[in-house]
Order: structure tokens, then C-alpha cells, then sequence
């Protein structure tokens, strides 16, 4: 790690199996209440070899019917958007026009409270709520952020972490950003191009706001809008999925190339059978809660 100025510049290679690729680098930069945060104090951690978000399992059976909240808000819903079985996501996917790609993607979400699923006595338990680009239809790049309430064990204890990954490169904790349940976060996504971008991640509740300045990613599609709440993977197999509260997604929208703009109304409603169900209330609006 080199440390230059308010930034933290991370490097790291990655070798493709045609050989070395471009190097995958990213500038870090952080305020607290709008003051710029010094670089001894922004902390990120490369989680361990075998965690993975965005790892996404789709079924090839859908689901029929509609799954219908129990909440003040159900009464909103304005469509019901196609529902579709997932071993591990729950939220909603858009895809823009084939002629067209995604430049930009937006989100605000609040952190859920999590606790030990019943009946499941296998740990870690956790649920991650991210914002990101591709990883559904386009597998082999994702672009993402959020947070993951994580349980390692039988006591219960629950661990809040921020996080955002360029995948294949592995995903970095922000050990310096305070997360708690009930705190509202905004991911912001913008591409430059299909290898480079910034994300940055804001706790809007604590005042913190976290930039990362990417290049030489693995090449994006730019063909998937994702809103999602996951299982994710630890020590590279599934971990049990945590029960936790009510997640929204409010402001949920992209901006494509072309400038259109994408949201959610249509969207692809992925579901978890006996585990999570989610539904879009409006286009830019969409519920995820654990069954």
C-alpha cells in the first residue's frame, strides 16, 4: 500500500489465464460531515480468499404468482414485476435496451438489524445489501458497494461491516466507516468506461462518504441494474442466510449511455425460496424482507 497525500492507492495484478492483464489499481478518498478524512486514518481490509458477493446462483425455474408484502406500503404497489427464483440473491434486476448500456447506478438502503436465522445451527450467518452493475446476465465482471451484518457464531454477536468490490478482484472492507443497524446509506456507481469508474459509498445517518477510483477492471457489460440483499459466500461455500429486517431501497435508478433512465418497474423480482421475498412499489422504490 502507498499512501499519497488524502488518498490510499491500492495496486494489485491480475493474471487471466491468456496471461497478465492491466493492472487493477483505485485511489481511496474520505470526508467525515463534508471534512476531508486523513489518510492514516482510512482503513481498507482485502477480505479473506473464499468471501464473495455478488456470486450469483440463478434457478431456471420462475416463480408464479405474486409475493405481496405485509407492510403500511403494500397498498402502493403499482406493478407486479416478473418473480424469479435465486439460490442466494433477493431484489430486483433491470436490464436496459439491448442498443444501449448502463453508465451510472444509484440506491439508498437502510442497514438492516440481523440476528441468527432459527432452526439453522451452521455459521457464519450474514446478509449483504448492495447496489451494483452486471454479475446476473453478465457474469464474468461486477461493480458494487453496501454492507453485510455478519454472525460467525452461536453468540450471537453481530458484526456491521461497509464493502465494495470490482469482481474477479476481491472485495475490500472499509474498516474505517461506522455501520450500524438502522443507518441510511447511498451507493453511487459511475462508469467512465467498461474497465474504469468511481464508487463511492456515504452513511448518510453518521456523515461519512467513502470514494474509490478504479482502473484496469475485468471488462463490464454493463447489462445488469442490481438492487439486491444476498447470502454471500464465505470460505468459498454459502453462508447460512441471517434473518434481518425490513431492507428499502428508495431513489433506485440507473442512468444509460444513451441518458435514458432505467428503474425498476419491470425488473426481474428475485426471490429465495423459505428464505427472503422482494417487491417493487414503484420505479424507483422496492422491498426486501426475510421469510
Amino acid at each position: 500500500m502507498k499512501l499519497l497525500g488524502a488518498a490510499l492507492t491500492i495496486i494489485t495484478t491480475i493474471l487471466a489465464a491468456r496471461g497478465a492483464q492491466a493492472a487493477f489499481s483505485f485511489t481511496v478518498s474520505a470526508t467525515h460531515d463534508g471534512v476531508a478524512i486523513s489518510a492514516s486514518q482510512v482503513r481498507l481490509s482485502p477480505l479473506p480468499p473464499g468471501t464473495q458477493y455478488g456470486r450469483h446462483h440463478r434457478a431456471s425455474t420462475s416463480l408464479s404468482g405474486s409475493r405481496k408484502p405485509k407492510t403500511k406500503k403494500a397498498n402502493k404497489m403499482r406493478r407486479a414485476n416478473p418473480a424469479v427464483q435465486s439460490a442466494n440473491w433477493c431484489g430486483s434486476v433491470a436490464h436496459p435496451p439491448s442498443t444501449d448500456k448502463i453508465k451510472n447506478m444509484h440506491g439508498w438502503f437502510q442497514h438492516p438489524s440481523c440476528s441468527a436465522r432459527p432452526g439453522v445451527a451452521s455459521y457464519p450467518q450474514a446478509a449483504a445489501a448492495w447496489v451494483g452493475i452486471d454479475g446476473d446476465s453478465w457474469t464474468s465482471a461486477l461493480f458494487q458497494s453496501g454492507t453485510v451484518c455478519k454472525i460467525d457464531n452461536s453468540t450471537g454477536v453481530v458484526r456491521n461491516e461497509a464493502w465494495w468490490q470490482w469482481y474477479p478482484s476481491g472485495a475490500y472492507t472499509i474498516s474505517s466507516m461506522p455501520v450500524a443497524a438502522g443507518d441510511w446509506f447511498e451507493v453511487t456507481l459511475n462508469t467512465t468506461s467498461a474497465t474504469a469508474g468511481t464508487v463511492t459509498l456515504r452513511n448518510l445517518s453518521q456523515g461519512y462518504a467513502y470514494s474509490m477510483s478504479v482502473g484496469g477492471g475485468a471488462a463490464l457489460g454493463r447489462v445488469d441494474a442490481d438492487w439486491v440483499v444476498e447470502r454471500p459466500y464465505y470460505g468459498g461455500a454459502l453462508a447460512g442466510f441471517a434473518r434481518f429486517s425490513d431492507v428499502w431501497f428508495e431513489e433506485a435508478y440507473a442512468t444509460l449511455v444513451s441518458g435514458a433512465s432505467l428503474g425498476i418497474l419491470g425488473a426481474n423480482q428475485l426471490q429465495i425460496a423459505g428464505a427472503c421475498s422482494s417487491a417493487e412499489f414503484d420505479d424507483s422504490e422496492m422491498e426486501a424482507w426475510s421469510t
